[in-house]
Protein backbone atom coordinates (compact mmCIF):
# COMPACT_ATOMS: atom_id res chain seq x y z
CA UNK A 1 0.00 0.00 0.00
CA UNK A 2 1.31 3.53 -0.52
CA UNK A 3 0.94 5.82 2.04
CA UNK A 4 1.89 9.51 2.25
CA UNK A 5 3.03 11.14 5.89
CA UNK A 6 2.69 14.82 5.70
CA UNK A 7 3.94 17.03 8.67
CA UNK A 8 6.43 19.81 9.14
CA UNK A 9 8.47 18.02 12.06
CA UNK A 10 11.32 15.75 10.45
CA UNK A 11 11.29 13.89 13.95
CA UNK A 12 7.53 13.32 13.07
CA UNK A 13 7.58 12.47 10.26
CA UNK A 14 10.41 9.62 11.17
CA UNK A 15 8.05 8.83 14.32
CA UNK A 16 5.17 8.30 12.33
CA UNK A 17 7.38 6.26 9.79
CA UNK A 18 8.60 3.98 12.20
CA UNK A 19 4.95 3.09 13.36
CA UNK A 20 4.08 2.55 10.20
CA UNK A 21 6.68 0.20 9.54
CA UNK A 22 5.05 -3.10 7.39
CA UNK A 23 2.85 -1.19 5.72
CA UNK A 24 4.47 -0.79 2.04
CA UNK A 25 5.64 2.03 0.67
CA UNK A 26 5.65 5.22 2.78
CA UNK A 27 6.26 8.62 1.70
CA UNK A 28 7.34 11.45 3.70
CA UNK A 29 6.70 15.13 3.00
CA UNK A 30 7.56 18.30 4.94
CA UNK A 31 4.39 20.80 3.68
CA UNK A 32 0.94 20.10 2.16
CA UNK A 33 2.84 22.19 -0.91
CA UNK A 34 5.48 19.12 -0.82
CA UNK A 35 2.28 16.89 -1.02
CA UNK A 36 0.35 18.48 -3.96
CA UNK A 37 3.68 19.07 -6.03
CA UNK A 38 3.98 15.09 -6.03
CA UNK A 39 0.60 14.05 -6.81
CA UNK A 40 0.36 16.41 -9.70
CA UNK A 41 1.86 14.01 -12.12
CA UNK A 42 -0.51 11.47 -10.86
CA UNK A 43 0.72 9.70 -8.15
CA UNK A 44 -2.36 9.09 -5.92
CA UNK A 45 -1.77 7.11 -2.52
CA UNK A 46 -3.97 4.74 -0.62
CA UNK A 47 -3.99 6.84 2.76
CA UNK A 48 -2.66 10.19 3.89
CA UNK A 49 -1.86 11.19 7.22
CA UNK A 50 -2.54 15.04 7.16
CA UNK A 51 -0.43 17.28 9.90
CA UNK A 52 -3.33 20.14 10.52
CA UNK A 53 -1.06 23.04 11.52
CA UNK A 54 1.75 23.60 8.98
CA UNK A 55 3.45 27.09 8.11
CA UNK A 56 2.45 28.28 4.11
CA UNK A 57 -0.56 25.73 3.14
CA UNK A 58 -2.00 24.33 6.23
CA UNK A 59 -3.44 20.77 6.60
CA UNK A 60 -7.24 22.49 6.37
CA UNK A 61 -6.07 23.92 2.17
CA UNK A 62 -4.45 20.99 1.24
CA UNK A 63 -6.88 18.08 2.00
CA UNK A 64 -9.57 20.51 0.06
CA UNK A 65 -7.50 20.76 -2.70
CA UNK A 66 -6.86 16.97 -2.31
CA UNK A 67 -10.39 16.35 -2.65
CA UNK A 68 -11.34 18.59 -5.33
CA UNK A 69 -9.32 16.62 -7.56
CA UNK A 70 -12.02 13.81 -8.80
CA UNK A 71 -8.41 11.26 -9.09
CA UNK A 72 -7.64 11.69 -5.44
CA UNK A 73 -11.07 12.63 -4.23
CA UNK A 74 -11.53 8.90 -2.98
CA UNK A 75 -7.91 8.88 -1.23
CA UNK A 76 -9.11 8.84 2.67
CA UNK A 77 -7.23 11.61 4.93
CA UNK A 78 -6.53 11.40 8.37
CA UNK A 79 -5.47 14.53 10.15
CA UNK A 80 -2.93 13.93 12.83
CA UNK A 81 -3.40 17.37 15.51
CA UNK A 82 -2.77 18.78 18.59
CA UNK A 83 -6.00 20.82 18.64
CA UNK A 84 -8.74 18.80 20.73
CA UNK A 85 -11.95 21.80 20.25
CA UNK A 86 -14.97 21.13 18.21
CA UNK A 87 -14.72 24.27 15.60
CA UNK A 88 -10.92 22.80 14.13
CA UNK A 89 -12.43 18.69 14.04
CA UNK A 90 -15.54 20.20 12.23
CA UNK A 91 -13.31 22.27 10.12
CA UNK A 92 -11.00 19.18 9.37
CA UNK A 93 -14.14 16.93 8.72
CA UNK A 94 -15.77 19.68 6.76
CA UNK A 95 -12.71 19.83 4.30
CA UNK A 96 -13.04 16.28 3.57
CA UNK A 97 -11.09 14.49 5.97
CA UNK A 98 -12.14 10.83 7.16
CA UNK A 99 -10.63 10.32 10.65
CA UNK A 100 -7.94 12.52 12.99
CA UNK A 101 -5.51 11.23 15.15
CA UNK A 102 -4.35 13.56 18.31
CA UNK A 103 -0.71 13.81 18.47
CA UNK A 104 1.62 11.67 19.70
CA UNK A 105 -0.62 8.76 18.33
CA UNK A 106 0.08 5.41 20.12
CA UNK A 107 0.36 2.64 18.29
CA UNK A 108 -2.19 0.65 18.61
CA UNK A 109 -4.59 3.34 17.57
CA UNK A 110 -2.37 4.67 14.82
CA UNK A 111 -2.80 1.41 13.15
CA UNK A 112 -6.22 0.41 14.06
CA UNK A 113 -7.50 4.34 12.30
CA UNK A 114 -4.85 2.93 9.79
CA UNK A 115 -6.41 -0.13 8.90
CA UNK A 116 -9.76 1.12 9.05
CA UNK A 117 -8.90 3.66 6.13
CA UNK A 118 -7.12 1.25 4.16
CA UNK A 119 -10.13 -1.34 4.37
CA UNK A 120 -12.18 1.35 3.06
CA UNK A 121 -9.92 2.76 -0.01
CA UNK A 122 -9.43 -0.76 -0.93
CA UNK A 123 -13.42 -1.45 -0.81
CA UNK A 124 -13.76 1.72 -2.70
CA UNK A 125 -11.04 1.22 -5.30
CA UNK A 126 -12.92 -2.60 -6.17
CA UNK A 127 -16.27 -1.36 -6.53
CA UNK A 128 -15.19 1.46 -8.43
CA UNK A 129 -13.36 -1.52 -10.79
CA UNK A 130 -16.48 -3.45 -10.42
CA UNK A 131 -18.47 -0.23 -11.70
CA UNK A 132 -15.82 0.26 -14.70
CA UNK A 133 -16.77 -3.58 -15.68
CA UNK A 134 -20.55 -3.19 -15.41
CA UNK A 135 -20.13 -0.49 -17.74
CA UNK A 136 -18.08 -1.82 -20.35
CA UNK A 137 -20.44 -4.97 -20.61
CA UNK A 138 -23.93 -2.50 -20.59
CA UNK A 139 -21.78 -0.75 -23.28
CA UNK A 140 -21.28 -3.91 -25.33
CA UNK A 141 -24.41 -5.53 -24.73
CA UNK A 142 -26.05 -2.12 -26.08
CA UNK A 143 -23.95 -2.12 -29.35
CA UNK A 144 -25.02 -5.91 -30.00
CA UNK A 145 -28.62 -4.72 -29.42
CA UNK A 146 -28.24 -1.67 -31.63
CA UNK A 147 -26.93 -3.23 -34.04
CA UNK A 148 -28.16 -7.05 -34.10
CA UNK A 149 -31.32 -7.76 -37.09
CA UNK A 150 -33.06 -9.86 -33.93
CA UNK A 151 -35.48 -8.15 -31.81
CA UNK A 152 -35.09 -8.36 -28.52
CA UNK A 153 -37.77 -8.39 -25.72
CA UNK A 154 -38.48 -9.00 -22.33
CA UNK A 155 -41.74 -9.22 -20.59
CA UNK A 156 -42.80 -8.80 -16.84
CA UNK A 157 -45.53 -11.01 -15.03
CA UNK A 158 -48.01 -8.27 -15.57
CA UNK A 159 -47.28 -8.55 -19.11
CA UNK A 160 -45.75 -5.35 -19.73
CA UNK A 161 -42.64 -4.77 -21.59
CA UNK A 162 -39.74 -3.70 -19.62
CA UNK A 163 -37.08 -3.89 -22.40
CA UNK A 164 -37.25 -3.21 -26.16
CA UNK A 165 -34.18 -3.74 -28.14
CA UNK A 166 -33.61 -1.69 -31.77
CA UNK A 167 -34.00 -4.76 -33.70
CA UNK A 168 -37.87 -4.74 -32.67
CA UNK A 169 -38.34 -1.78 -34.81
CA UNK A 170 -36.26 -2.90 -37.75
CA UNK A 171 -38.73 -6.00 -37.79
CA UNK A 172 -41.97 -4.92 -37.74
CA UNK A 173 -41.10 -1.68 -38.51
CA UNK A 174 -42.70 0.74 -35.75
CA UNK A 175 -41.22 2.44 -33.15
CA UNK A 176 -40.97 0.59 -30.04
CA UNK A 177 -43.17 2.87 -28.13
CA UNK A 178 -46.02 1.69 -30.04
CA UNK A 179 -47.03 -1.06 -28.31
CA UNK A 180 -46.12 -1.30 -24.38
CA UNK A 181 -47.45 -4.56 -22.84
CA UNK A 182 -47.57 -8.49 -24.75
CA UNK A 183 -51.71 -7.36 -25.65
CA UNK A 184 -51.06 -4.38 -27.49
CA UNK A 185 -48.11 -6.03 -29.62
CA UNK A 186 -50.31 -9.33 -30.36
CA UNK A 187 -53.37 -7.14 -31.25
CA UNK A 188 -51.59 -5.01 -33.42
CA UNK A 189 -48.69 -6.86 -35.24
CA UNK A 190 -50.64 -10.26 -35.34
CA UNK A 191 -53.76 -10.13 -37.40
CA UNK A 192 -54.05 -13.56 -37.44
CA UNK A 193 -56.50 -15.32 -34.87
CA UNK A 194 -54.68 -18.32 -34.04
CA UNK A 195 -51.23 -17.08 -34.27
CA UNK A 196 -52.79 -14.19 -31.88
CA UNK A 197 -54.13 -17.11 -29.65
CA UNK A 198 -50.83 -18.99 -29.46
CA UNK A 199 -49.02 -16.19 -28.62
CA UNK A 200 -51.32 -15.41 -25.62
CA UNK A 201 -51.15 -18.49 -24.42
CA UNK A 202 -47.23 -18.48 -24.10
CA UNK A 203 -47.67 -14.95 -22.31
CA UNK A 204 -50.18 -16.68 -19.51
CA UNK A 205 -48.72 -20.12 -19.07
CA UNK A 206 -44.70 -19.21 -19.78
CA UNK A 207 -42.56 -21.93 -20.32
CA UNK A 208 -40.52 -23.08 -17.18
CA UNK A 209 -37.25 -21.49 -16.48
CA UNK A 210 -34.37 -22.97 -18.00
CA UNK A 211 -36.49 -24.35 -21.44
CA UNK A 212 -36.74 -22.42 -24.88
CA UNK A 213 -39.71 -22.88 -27.52
CA UNK A 214 -39.37 -21.52 -30.68
CA UNK A 215 -42.18 -21.26 -33.06
CA UNK A 216 -42.85 -19.41 -36.05
CA UNK A 217 -45.55 -16.84 -36.56
CA UNK A 218 -47.05 -15.17 -39.65
CA UNK A 219 -47.57 -11.37 -38.80
CA UNK A 220 -48.25 -7.61 -40.64
CA UNK A 221 -45.52 -4.92 -41.01
CA UNK A 222 -46.04 -1.34 -40.70
CA UNK A 223 -47.58 -1.49 -44.47
CA UNK A 224 -49.82 -4.40 -44.14
CA UNK A 225 -47.79 -6.82 -45.78
CA UNK A 226 -48.02 -10.34 -44.40
CA UNK A 227 -44.05 -11.55 -43.09
CA UNK A 228 -43.03 -14.32 -41.22
CA UNK A 229 -41.14 -14.36 -37.67
CA UNK A 230 -39.26 -16.76 -35.66
CA UNK A 231 -39.59 -16.27 -31.71
CA UNK A 232 -38.27 -18.18 -28.97
CA UNK A 233 -39.42 -18.09 -25.91
CA UNK A 234 -37.48 -18.39 -22.29
CA UNK A 235 -38.45 -17.65 -18.84
CA UNK A 236 -36.22 -15.91 -16.08
CA UNK A 237 -36.22 -17.31 -12.35
CA UNK A 238 -37.91 -14.14 -12.00
CA UNK A 239 -40.65 -14.63 -13.73
CA UNK A 240 -39.85 -12.21 -17.15
CA UNK A 241 -40.40 -13.92 -20.52
CA UNK A 242 -37.57 -12.84 -23.11
CA UNK A 243 -38.64 -13.15 -26.71
CA UNK A 244 -35.80 -13.62 -29.08
CA UNK A 245 -37.39 -12.66 -32.52
CA UNK A 246 -36.21 -13.19 -36.34
CA UNK A 247 -37.69 -12.14 -39.55
CA UNK A 248 -37.56 -15.41 -41.35
CA UNK A 249 -39.67 -13.91 -44.72
CA UNK A 250 -36.91 -14.35 -47.01
CA UNK A 251 -35.76 -17.81 -45.39
CA UNK A 252 -39.45 -19.83 -45.10
CA UNK A 253 -39.94 -18.35 -48.77
CA UNK A 254 -37.40 -19.72 -50.01
CA UNK A 255 -37.83 -23.49 -48.45
CA UNK A 256 -41.20 -22.89 -49.59
CA UNK A 257 -40.09 -22.59 -53.07
CA UNK A 258 -37.77 -25.29 -53.23
CA UNK A 259 -40.49 -27.68 -51.31
CA UNK A 260 -43.00 -26.95 -53.93
CA UNK A 261 -40.25 -27.20 -57.01
CA UNK A 262 -39.30 -31.06 -54.99
CA UNK A 263 -43.07 -31.81 -54.51
CA UNK A 264 -43.87 -31.99 -58.56
CA UNK A 265 -42.24 -34.08 -61.00
CA UNK A 266 -38.81 -34.44 -62.31
CA UNK A 267 -38.79 -31.13 -64.15
CA UNK A 268 -39.09 -29.77 -60.72
CA UNK A 269 -36.11 -31.85 -59.81
CA UNK A 270 -34.38 -30.57 -62.71
CA UNK A 271 -34.87 -27.01 -61.34
CA UNK A 272 -33.78 -27.82 -57.89
CA UNK A 273 -30.87 -28.96 -59.21
CA UNK A 274 -30.19 -25.90 -60.83
CA UNK A 275 -30.83 -23.94 -57.95
CA UNK A 276 -28.18 -26.40 -56.17
CA UNK A 277 -25.37 -25.41 -58.32
CA UNK A 278 -26.46 -21.77 -58.39
CA UNK A 279 -24.91 -21.83 -55.18
CA UNK A 280 -21.54 -23.16 -56.43
CA UNK A 281 -17.95 -21.31 -56.81
CA UNK A 282 -18.68 -18.86 -59.86
CA UNK A 283 -15.46 -16.78 -59.38
CA UNK A 284 -12.61 -18.43 -60.12
CA UNK A 285 -10.12 -15.91 -59.15
CA UNK A 286 -9.79 -13.51 -56.11
CA UNK A 287 -6.48 -13.01 -55.71
CA UNK A 288 -3.02 -13.48 -57.44
CA UNK A 289 -2.23 -15.23 -53.99
CA UNK A 290 -4.40 -17.77 -54.86
CA UNK A 291 -6.09 -20.19 -57.62
CA UNK A 292 -8.89 -22.14 -57.32
CA UNK A 293 -10.67 -24.84 -59.60
CA UNK A 294 -13.51 -27.49 -58.70
CA UNK A 295 -15.51 -30.05 -60.84
CA UNK A 296 -19.20 -31.16 -60.11
CA UNK A 297 -20.85 -34.54 -61.34
CA UNK A 298 -24.25 -34.46 -59.87
CA UNK A 299 -26.28 -37.42 -59.84
CA UNK A 300 -29.33 -38.04 -61.46
CA UNK A 301 -31.40 -37.38 -58.02
CA UNK A 302 -30.74 -34.04 -55.81
CA UNK A 303 -27.79 -34.55 -53.89
CA UNK A 304 -26.43 -32.77 -50.59
CA UNK A 305 -23.13 -31.94 -51.75
CA UNK A 306 -22.01 -28.06 -51.59
CA UNK A 307 -18.85 -26.58 -51.71
CA UNK A 308 -17.53 -22.98 -51.79
CA UNK A 309 -14.63 -20.60 -51.95
CA UNK A 310 -15.00 -17.14 -50.34
CA UNK A 311 -12.89 -13.84 -48.80
CA UNK A 312 -12.78 -13.80 -45.01
CA UNK A 313 -11.96 -9.87 -44.68
CA UNK A 314 -9.06 -8.55 -47.05
CA UNK A 315 -6.76 -11.46 -46.29
CA UNK A 316 -7.86 -14.35 -45.79
CA UNK A 317 -9.71 -16.67 -47.64
CA UNK A 318 -12.16 -19.72 -46.70
CA UNK A 319 -13.37 -22.93 -48.50
CA UNK A 320 -15.40 -25.66 -47.71
CA UNK A 321 -16.50 -29.05 -48.99
CA UNK A 322 -19.44 -30.49 -47.38
CA UNK A 323 -21.73 -34.02 -47.99
CA UNK A 324 -25.27 -34.27 -46.38
CA UNK A 325 -26.26 -37.66 -45.90
CA UNK A 326 -28.49 -39.45 -48.38
CA UNK A 327 -30.12 -37.84 -51.39
CA UNK A 328 -33.51 -36.11 -52.24
CA UNK A 329 -35.45 -32.83 -50.83
CA UNK A 330 -34.02 -33.36 -47.47
CA UNK A 331 -30.59 -33.55 -47.63
CA UNK A 332 -30.42 -30.69 -50.59
CA UNK A 333 -32.55 -28.35 -47.64
CA UNK A 334 -30.05 -29.19 -45.40
CA UNK A 335 -26.86 -28.53 -48.05
CA UNK A 336 -29.10 -25.03 -48.39
CA UNK A 337 -29.40 -23.97 -45.12
CA UNK A 338 -25.69 -25.07 -43.77
CA UNK A 339 -24.84 -22.68 -47.13
CA UNK A 340 -26.34 -19.66 -45.74
CA UNK A 341 -25.16 -20.61 -41.91
CA UNK A 342 -21.48 -20.57 -43.62
CA UNK A 343 -21.83 -17.25 -45.45
CA UNK A 344 -19.27 -15.11 -45.20
CA UNK A 345 -20.79 -12.16 -43.98
CA UNK A 346 -21.82 -13.94 -41.18
CA UNK A 347 -20.82 -13.66 -37.41
CA UNK A 348 -20.31 -17.68 -37.64
CA UNK A 349 -17.42 -17.22 -39.10
CA UNK A 350 -16.13 -13.34 -39.07
CA UNK A 351 -15.61 -11.77 -35.48
CA UNK A 352 -16.05 -7.98 -35.28
CA UNK A 353 -16.31 -8.29 -31.35
CA UNK A 354 -13.11 -6.05 -30.50
CA UNK A 355 -13.64 -3.77 -33.61
CA UNK A 356 -12.07 -5.43 -36.24
CA UNK A 357 -12.29 -8.41 -38.54
CA UNK A 358 -10.57 -11.73 -36.69
CA UNK A 359 -11.32 -15.35 -38.49
CA UNK A 360 -13.24 -17.54 -36.16
CA UNK A 361 -10.85 -20.47 -36.07
CA UNK A 362 -12.56 -23.67 -38.12
CA UNK A 363 -12.56 -25.91 -35.32
CA UNK A 364 -14.84 -23.12 -33.61
CA UNK A 365 -17.34 -23.07 -36.59
CA UNK A 366 -17.37 -26.88 -36.70
CA UNK A 367 -18.48 -27.13 -33.17
CA UNK A 368 -21.62 -24.23 -34.00
CA UNK A 369 -22.56 -26.53 -36.58
CA UNK A 370 -23.12 -30.08 -34.66
CA UNK A 371 -25.02 -27.32 -31.91
CA UNK A 372 -27.06 -25.55 -34.99
CA UNK A 373 -27.65 -29.04 -37.09
CA UNK A 374 -28.27 -32.04 -34.63
CA UNK A 375 -29.53 -35.40 -35.73
CA UNK A 376 -32.74 -35.14 -33.89
CA UNK A 377 -33.75 -31.75 -35.50
CA UNK A 378 -33.20 -32.80 -39.11
CA UNK A 379 -32.93 -36.71 -39.49
CA UNK A 380 -29.60 -36.04 -41.33
CA UNK A 381 -26.39 -35.89 -40.64
CA UNK A 382 -23.03 -34.71 -42.76
CA UNK A 383 -19.65 -34.44 -43.00
CA UNK A 384 -17.70 -31.34 -43.73
CA UNK A 385 -13.86 -30.02 -44.47
CA UNK A 386 -13.58 -26.21 -43.24
CA UNK A 387 -10.12 -24.23 -43.80
CA UNK A 388 -8.92 -20.66 -43.76
CA UNK A 389 -6.05 -19.19 -45.98
CA UNK A 390 -4.01 -16.29 -44.75
CA UNK A 391 -3.12 -14.76 -47.94
CA UNK A 392 -0.25 -12.92 -46.62
CA UNK A 393 1.99 -16.33 -44.94
CA UNK A 394 0.06 -19.27 -46.40
CA UNK A 395 -0.43 -20.79 -42.81
CA UNK A 396 -3.59 -22.65 -42.80
CA UNK A 397 -6.19 -23.88 -40.57
CA UNK A 398 -8.47 -26.58 -40.55
CA UNK A 399 -11.16 -28.76 -39.22
CA UNK A 400 -12.34 -32.09 -40.61
CA UNK A 401 -15.74 -33.17 -39.48
CA UNK A 402 -15.38 -37.01 -40.67
CA UNK A 403 -14.58 -35.89 -44.18
CA UNK A 404 -12.33 -37.92 -46.91
CA UNK A 405 -8.95 -36.15 -45.98
CA UNK A 406 -8.33 -33.73 -48.19
CA UNK A 407 -4.54 -33.96 -49.57
CA UNK A 408 -1.56 -31.26 -49.20
CA UNK A 409 0.48 -31.70 -52.95
CA UNK A 410 3.91 -29.83 -52.39
CA UNK A 411 4.89 -27.39 -55.08
CA UNK A 412 7.49 -30.93 -55.74
CA UNK A 413 4.51 -32.99 -55.96
CA UNK A 414 4.63 -34.82 -52.86
CA UNK A 415 1.02 -35.49 -51.54
CA UNK A 416 0.03 -36.36 -48.18
CA UNK A 417 -3.24 -36.67 -46.96
CA UNK A 418 -4.29 -34.16 -43.82
CA UNK A 419 -4.02 -35.87 -40.89
CA UNK A 420 -6.87 -34.41 -38.09
CA UNK A 421 -10.32 -35.62 -38.05
CA UNK A 422 -12.84 -36.01 -36.46
CA UNK A 423 -16.72 -37.18 -36.10
CA UNK A 424 -19.54 -36.36 -38.49
CA UNK A 425 -21.48 -32.98 -37.95
CA UNK A 426 -25.07 -34.23 -36.58
CA UNK A 427 -23.83 -36.62 -33.89
CA UNK A 428 -23.45 -34.96 -30.56
CA UNK A 429 -21.35 -35.90 -27.62
CA UNK A 430 -18.56 -37.71 -30.16
CA UNK A 431 -15.77 -35.30 -29.08
CA UNK A 432 -14.80 -31.93 -30.42
CA UNK A 433 -13.27 -31.49 -33.70
CA UNK A 434 -9.50 -31.39 -33.46
CA UNK A 435 -7.81 -28.53 -34.42
CA UNK A 436 -5.13 -28.77 -37.94
CA UNK A 437 -2.40 -26.34 -39.36
CA UNK A 438 0.17 -26.12 -42.04
CA UNK A 439 1.88 -23.46 -44.12
CA UNK A 440 1.37 -23.53 -47.57
CA UNK A 441 4.72 -22.82 -49.57
CA UNK A 442 4.05 -20.96 -53.29
CA UNK A 443 2.91 -24.04 -55.57
CA UNK A 444 1.17 -25.87 -52.89
CA UNK A 445 -1.79 -27.14 -53.31
CA UNK A 446 -4.81 -29.22 -51.28
CA UNK A 447 -7.43 -31.42 -52.86
CA UNK A 448 -10.77 -32.36 -51.33
CA UNK A 449 -13.19 -35.04 -52.66
CA UNK A 450 -15.90 -36.19 -51.78
CA UNK A 451 -16.71 -39.70 -51.54
CA UNK A 452 -19.01 -40.08 -54.68
CA UNK A 453 -15.20 -39.62 -56.71
CA UNK A 454 -13.98 -43.02 -54.69
CA UNK A 455 -17.46 -44.99 -55.06
CA UNK A 456 -18.05 -44.53 -58.93
CA UNK A 457 -18.62 -47.23 -60.27
CA UNK A 458 -18.33 -48.88 -63.92
CA UNK A 459 -21.00 -50.84 -65.81
CA UNK A 460 -19.48 -53.69 -64.22
CA UNK A 461 -20.02 -52.66 -60.76
CA UNK A 462 -15.84 -52.26 -59.99
CA UNK A 463 -15.58 -48.97 -57.95
CA UNK A 464 -12.73 -46.12 -59.27
CA UNK A 465 -11.54 -46.44 -55.72
CA UNK A 466 -8.72 -44.59 -54.05
CA UNK A 467 -5.55 -46.44 -55.73
CA UNK A 468 -7.12 -45.12 -59.46
CA UNK A 469 -7.26 -41.17 -57.10
CA UNK A 470 -3.42 -41.43 -56.15
CA UNK A 471 -2.09 -42.35 -59.61
CA UNK A 472 -4.42 -39.72 -61.14
CA UNK A 473 -2.72 -37.10 -58.33
CA UNK A 474 0.69 -38.66 -58.20
CA UNK A 475 0.72 -38.05 -62.27
CA UNK A 476 -0.68 -34.52 -62.51
CA UNK A 477 0.78 -33.41 -59.08
CA UNK A 478 2.66 -30.35 -60.19
CA UNK A 479 0.33 -29.57 -62.66
CA UNK A 480 -1.67 -26.35 -62.52
CA UNK A 481 -4.44 -26.93 -59.73
CA UNK A 482 -7.41 -27.00 -62.87
CA UNK A 483 -5.55 -29.57 -65.04
CA UNK A 484 -5.61 -31.69 -61.97
CA UNK A 485 -9.27 -31.45 -61.19
CA UNK A 486 -9.67 -31.65 -65.23
CA UNK A 487 -7.72 -35.38 -65.01
CA UNK A 488 -9.57 -36.46 -62.26
CA UNK A 489 -13.11 -36.05 -63.77
CA UNK A 490 -11.72 -37.64 -67.22
CA UNK A 491 -10.59 -40.58 -65.49
CA UNK A 492 -13.65 -40.84 -63.62
CA UNK A 493 -15.66 -40.74 -66.91
CA UNK A 494 -13.39 -42.87 -69.40
CA UNK A 495 -13.35 -45.48 -66.20
CA UNK A 496 -17.26 -45.04 -65.78
CA UNK A 497 -18.00 -45.18 -69.75
CA UNK A 498 -19.80 -42.04 -69.60
CA UNK A 499 -22.81 -43.75 -66.62
CA UNK A 500 -23.94 -41.53 -64.69
CA UNK A 501 -22.79 -41.37 -60.92
CA UNK A 502 -24.75 -42.49 -58.63
CA UNK A 503 -23.66 -40.11 -56.13
CA UNK A 504 -22.41 -36.29 -56.61
CA UNK A 505 -19.04 -36.31 -57.30
CA UNK A 506 -17.67 -33.48 -56.11
CA UNK A 507 -14.06 -32.09 -56.53
CA UNK A 508 -12.42 -28.53 -55.19
CA UNK A 509 -8.58 -27.54 -55.56
CA UNK A 510 -6.46 -24.75 -54.41
CA UNK A 511 -3.40 -23.32 -55.52
CA UNK A 512 -1.16 -21.36 -53.19
CA UNK A 513 0.86 -19.06 -55.94
CA UNK A 514 2.40 -16.63 -54.07
CA UNK A 515 2.37 -14.73 -50.89
CA UNK A 516 0.04 -11.46 -50.69
CA UNK A 517 2.34 -8.24 -50.73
Amino acid sequence: MQVSVVDDSETFRAYLSGLLAGYGDISCFSSGEDCLAALAPGYAPDLILMDLIMPGMGGLAATRRIKADPAMADVPVIVITVAEDDASLAEAFAAGAMDYIKKPPCRPELLARVDSALRLKRAIDERKARERELHAEKEYIAAILEYSHDGIAVAGPGGRFTFVSPGMERIFGLPADTYTTADRWLDIVFPNEAARADLADIFTSRPAPGHVWRRLYPFADKNGQGRICQIHFSTMPSGDIILNIQDMTLFEKQKEDLVKKHTRHQKDLDAAAEIQQSLLPRRFTMSDSLRFAWEFLPCDNIGGDIFNVFPLGPNHVGLYMLDVSGHGVASSLVAHSVYNFMHYQRSTLIDRSDGHIDVVPPEVVLGRLNDEFPFTKFQKFFTIFFMTIDLRTGYARYGNAGHPAPQHITAKGVATPLPRRGTIIGLSGLGPVPPGELTLAPGDKILSLSDGLADSRSATGEYFGEERIDAVVAKYATSPVGDLLAALRQSAWEFCQAAPPRDDVSMLGVEFVRPKG
